[in-house]
């Protein structure tokens, strides 16, 4: 996942919420802790002061009536204290007090007497206390004792940082489920969509011609409007093919009655004139071949599924290329494995080597061979024959685009310039090469039908089994 990851954001704001719920429900949960241990504390600090004001009276140990049971009164700084004070002036104390004092308490603080307030006390400790009036004595010599009891608020400070440690631990294994629980909502809801990437990629390399898988409601609509958007473009190629064709019907006549103007200045003697209109023809008939050419090629992401048979398509441009001048004068070898298809629009097929073995043809001396071969999952296609290889300035392994690049002036780069324009649309492209021959080569990748199959494959239920193809030479008819 990338910083720009839509399920990246979604998963970094789920865990940050998760966080932030977690953090306050442990804060809120320790808050509510300690509220209650001081509940308990003053409760407890009100049982303290019951016994203390009931230890009051006769001459006995710091003046009570007998020893309180809790054994910190009697350590020094032990946590636990009491003290008696008449007018301000403490007159007994407990032994933890030691040499010091319980401040007074502030009139604001204690000004309900059944509530607990807080003070600083012996060796800089903070104290929980209660304090009360009591008097003691008859009507006539009665004294007003005030009582204070406290603890130490550390016991406090303790048991919530105890309890803090305790919630943490069981938080976060809950946080930890929370962001797994996350990270599998994220997955499951952004599955369809990863669906849908599969599927447009399946569509933009040709293995499907539309959308199919089933998708839920809220993606529904989407792959329909993308099922559409597909149809009308494959509408407005097949307008474009039909309108190519249409095009280059309609400028044949055209340029074969200014063919015919050309000759009749040669024949008046304008000869100058007559070369000079035969080259702007010429040009203007490569432009307006090639331009066709490029409008009636499908491409790889308009192929939608479509693959072509190599042997049946090579097989039909052979005996085509029999009637053409010199087709029947050559030997034509062929070493191609049967059923084989390829991830291309039958038609680009059949443009890539009605182009190629036309090449062929008109410069092989006596021979040319076609050879298929399967290289992992793509098949090479190669192209072989014994006339001149190229020259003349190229770039990249492959000849000028438009700029005849056989040895011959008069050689056609056109139909080699279609070739690239098409392969181009496949990723791919031609490389030839040539020792005292010519050999011309691309990869295409495998059709479904073909990557499936073994080295020996099986002839799928639809099709009748091709013989041997042809026989291994096409000798002159």
């Amino acid at each position: 996942m990338t910083g720009n990851s839509i399920r990246l954001r979604l998963l970094a704001v789920a865990i940050m919420s998760i966080v932030a719920t977690i953090g306050v429900a442990g804060a809120s949960l320790v808050v509510f802790f300690e509220r209650q241990v001081l509940r308990y504390v003053e409760q407890d600090l009100n049982i303290r002061w019951t016994a203390l004001a009931a230890a009051l009276g006769a001459e006995g140990e710091a003046g009570l009536s007998h020893r309180l049971t809790d054994p910190r009164y009697h350590q020094p700084y032990g946590g636990a204290y009491w003290q008696v004070s008449e007018q301000g002036r403490p007159i007994m104390r407990s032994r933890s007090l030691w040499d010091t004092d319980l401040p007074a308490a502030d009139p604001r603080q204690n000004s309900d007497g059944e509530k607990a307030y807080e003070v600083e006390g012996p060796d800089g400790a903070e104290l929980y206390v209660v304090e009360r009036n009591v008097t003691i004595g008859g009507a006539d010599d009665s004294r007003t004792l005030s009582l204070a009891v406290a603890l130490d608020h550390k016991q406090i400070v303790e048991l919530r940082q105890a309890f803090g440690w305790d919630v943490t631990r069981v938080l976060i294994p809950i946080a930890i489920v929370l962001v797994l629980f996350a990270w599998l909502q994220l997955w499951l809801g952004l599955r369809p969509l990863r669906a849908v990437g599969q599927e447009l990629n399946a569509v933009q390399t040709g293995q499907i011609r539309r959308m199919t898988k089933r998708f839920p409601d809220e993606v529904a609509p989407l792959v329909d409007s993308i099922n559409k958007l597909l149809d009308r473009q494959e509408n407005l190629v097949r307008k474009a093919r039909d309108r190519a064709g249409a095009l280059a019907h309609g400028l044949k006549t055209p340029l074969t009655i200014l063919g015919g103007e050309v000759r009749r200045l040669e024949q008046a003697g304008l000869k100058d004139a007559a070369a000079r209109m035969q080259e702007q023809l010429e040009l203007l008939s490569a432009h307006i071949e090639r331009e066709v050419a490029r409008a009636r090629t499908s491409g790889a992401s308009v192929g939608h599924g479509d693959h072509a048979h190599a042997d049946e398509t090579i097989a039909r441009i052979l005996r085509l290329m029999q009637h053409m001048p010199r087709g029947d004068q050559l030997i034509w070898r062929t070493e191609l494995p049967a059923d084989l298809g390829i991830a291309m629009d039958p038609h680009d097929f059949g443009e890539v080597m009605g182009n190629l073995l036309d090449n062929a043809r008109k410069w092989a001396r006596s021979s040319v061979t076609i050879r298929v071969e399967r290289v992992g999952g793509m098949a090479r296609i190669i192209v072989e024959d014994d006339g001149p290889g190229f020259s003349g300035n190229t770039e990249g392994g492959l000849p000028e685009r438009g700029v005849p690049s056989r040895n011959d002036p008069a050689s056609s780069g056109l139909g080699l310039s279609i070739v690239q324009d098409i392969l181009a649309e496949y990723g791919t492209r031609i490389h030839f090469d040539g020792n005292g021959h010519c050999h011309i080569s691309f990869e295409i990748p495998l059709g479904q039908e073909s990557s499936s199959q073994s080295s020996d494959p099986a002839v799928p239920p639809n099709r009748k089994k091709a013989p041997s193809l042809w026989p291994r030479e096409i000798g002159k008819v």
